[in-house]
């Protein structure tokens, strides 16, 4: 209000009566001024007397006796603007925003830099602006943001010290709003000179900050503000966020969740923090506060999905998959249960149980976002990939391109699952276009080389990756591409050739450094290759690929079965659920004769596995040598029909048919 109100106002004293005597002894002249002066002051107090009465009414709850005053106060006193504006306010509390409108308007006619007035209208537009309301001019005319805007920044100027916060706070936002931040940084930084650390105004500052990519000031801004108020950690956190410094996030979600140790969402934004911060000790801090928040809220989705997250990183593989379900059945609408347990069974490398799992819920999905859904096509088509199901894996990944056709990778995927079809003039015209199109993703080259090897076309492949070695942002990814290429070709020496140099140049890279090994000892340079692994291992001892690769080498010997055993179990430990690793420690078992440990790892590995021709072939032994000889058929059968990389046909057809001549003698 312009003016407070009294309590128990009295009328404005009457005017004193002259004496009969005074009045004749009065110069005639007097008399005229004299009563127009006094006329004018009975109006003026009059008025005063109204508005203050109407002030009070209206803090009384009587909002039409309160308009009734300052109506008559503005009959008595048509040249105060001071009237009109307060009467434009109390409109605006009320909620009637033409009348209030119309007010302001007649407050500014009689004074056109009436502050009150102003920021009666400028907040009026603004909220007109939020609800994105017509303007109140005609077509075009300034919108009401503009107009909020222009009113607001003229209050400013005769604004009184206590209202001319609110005004620069409104005035920011609106700022913000037009993509202004430069100007709302302006008026914040003077709103703060004069409120330090007002609550509302770091936020907006902060805000106004990063809006304008000035991320270092809005982090420095607040960690002044945490550091004088402690309630700002929160915000603080936020800040850090943006800029993905999620250890500092974490540390400051930490001390604002110290200050609201009951405040769920604090908890749940903190662990997301650790388990963004790839702190290995993170994940089981993230867990702990993750257990807390889904006892306190256990239908809530987002921390269940968390907390399974945690569970993955921490290895606990079962845990994860509970909470997945969990969330699957608190949220059945929501993908992210579905998701979340795609993970933890793509951790296992349960192929099978992830199609199980999923293609009911794509077959359900009606609606809901086309990103969620494409999501679970991407699970589904790996699974379909690993499977063996290559048109179903193409089915699923062109669904999931049409469904997000902004989203490069679903095509790069789908070009891919084309080569697995062997539908290579199709991979090959998009690999192309993405190529054409600008797309940057290194592996389309090598899709395009496939497509053209499946086309017969091995030199043009060869040369296209050649290219893309020669290029400074090749590095050694693109020469083990090359290298790749010769060796799905069995052209080993020359992919040994081809690695050889890069071993030199890339002395740090231990993946070159084993494909170069592997590449020798596909030549049956075992001596070599042997050096090689050890080479690597004497610099990298949990290098899991190599220690699986030289344990199966000893296996496969014979010489040195024990030692290699041991290798390929160092390289389980590591990865527990790799198929290849559990065929080779499987394998290691049944040639030690060893067949309740070796049933396990090979059983498992020809399920997760079933177009691997070698692991089948193995699982196959091992059923013969339990007297499975129908089972095992079956899996050699599944060798025969698989990628066929380092089998003897003729030696496995030769066992299909022994075993088949057994089951016949069987027979009654």
């Amino acid at each position: 209000m312009i003016a407070a109100a009294i309590v128990g106002a009295v009328p404005p004293p009457a005017v004193a009566t002259v004496p009969q005597a005074a009045v004749r002894q009065a110069k005639p002249s007097a008399p005229a001024p004299d009563r127009q002066a006094a006329k004018t002051t009975d109006a003026v107090a009059g008025a005063y007397y109204e508005f203050m009465l109407g002030c009070r009414l209206e803090d009384e709850g009587d909002v039409d006796a309160a308009r009734a005053a300052f109506d008559r106060a503005m009959k008595l006193d048509p040249s105060s603007a001071d009237i009109p504006a307060e009467l434009a306010a109390l409109e605006v509390r009320q909620g009637r925003t033409r009348e209030a409108i119309e007010f302001a308007q007649a407050a500014l006619r009689i004074r056109p830099t009436h502050s009150e007035a102003h920021r009666v209208l400028g907040t009026l537009y603004a909220s007109l602006a939020e609800r994105e309301e017509k303007p109140s001019p005609g077509a075009g005319g300034p919108t009401n943001r503009q107009l909020a805007i222009d009113h607001l920044e003229k209050s400013l100027q005769e604004a009184r010290p206590d209202v001319a916060a609110g005004v620069r706070l409104g005035l920011a936002r609106l700022y913000m709003q037009g993509a202004a931040a430069d100007k709302a940084i302006a008026v914040l930084r003077q709103l703060l000179a004069d409120e330090p650390w007002m609550p509302q105004g770091v936020a907006l500052l902060a805000q106004a900050y990063t809006d304008a990519g000035r991320h270092a000031d809005a982090v420095a801004l607040l960690e002044g503000a945490a550091d004088v108020e402690p309630s700002f950690y929160e915000t603080l956190a936020s800040a850090y966020e943006d800029e993905k410094r999620w250890r500092d996030a974490a540390s400051a979600y930490a001390k604002a969740s110290a200050l609201n140790p009951s405040d769920t969402d604090l908890k749940t934004r903190w662990a997301f923090a650790l388990l963004s911060s790839e702190d290995a000790s993170a994940a089981g801090k993230a867990r702990d506060l993750l257990q807390d928040v889904t006892k306190a809220e256990p239908t809530a989705g987002w921390p269940l999905y968390l907390l399974a997250r945690a569970q993955r990183a921490l290895g606990d593989l079962d845990a994860s998959e509970a909470s997945a379900r969990r969330l699957m059945a608190v949220s059945p609408a929501s993908t992210s249960g579905a998701h979340a347990l795609a993970q933890v069974l793509e951790a296992r490398r349960q192929w099978s149980a992830i199609i199980e799992a999923l293609e009911p819920v794509v077959a359900k999905r009606q609606g809901g976002r086309a990103s969620d859904t494409a999501l679970l096509l991407t699970h589904l088509g790996f699974a379909y990939l690993e499977t063996g199901r290559s048109a179903d894996a193409v089915n699923a990944f062109e669904r999931a391109s049409k469904l997000e056709p902004s989203e490069r990778s679903y095509r790069v995927y789908l070009a891919q699952a084309l080569v697995s079809a062997k539908q290579y003039d199709r991979a090959l015209a998009l690999a192309r276009s993405e190529r054409t199109a600008g797309a940057t993703d290194t592996r389309l080259w090598r899709i395009e080389a496939d497509a053209l090897r499946g086309l017969e076309r091995f030199d043009e492949g060869a040369a296209l990756l050649r290219s893309a070695a020669g290029t400074p942002a090749g590095g050694a990814a693109a020469i083990q591409s090359l290298a790749e290429y010769y060796a799905a070709a069995h052209r080993y020496a020359e992919a040994a050739a081809i690695l050889k140099p890069a071993v030199a140049q890339f002395p740090e890279d231990m993946d070159v450094l084993f494909q170069y090994g592997a590449m020798l000892e596909r030549q049956s340079q075992r001596t070599q290759a042997e050096q090689v692994f050890r080479q690597l291992l004497a610099k990298d001892p949990e290098h899991a690929p190599a220690l699986n690769y030289l344990g199966y080498t000893m296996v496969e010997r014979g010489g040195r079965l024990g030692e290699g055993v041991e290798l390929i179990k160092r390289a389980v430990a590591l990865d527990p659920h790799n198929g290849a690793f559990l065929d080779s420690l499987g394998w290691g078992y049944f040639k030690l004769n060893q067949l309740d440990l070796a049933e396990p790892n090979l059983r498992t590995a020809a399920a997760q596995l079933p177009t691997d021709s070698v692991v089948q072939d193995h699982w196959g032994d091992f059923l013969a040598k339990k007297g499975r000889y129908a089972d095992a058929v079956e899996a050699w059968r599944r060798s025969l029909a698989g990628d066929g990389e380092q089998i003897e046909r003729p030696q496995i057809e030769r066992k299909i048919r022994d075993a088949l001549n057994k089951l016949a003698k069987d027979r009654p």
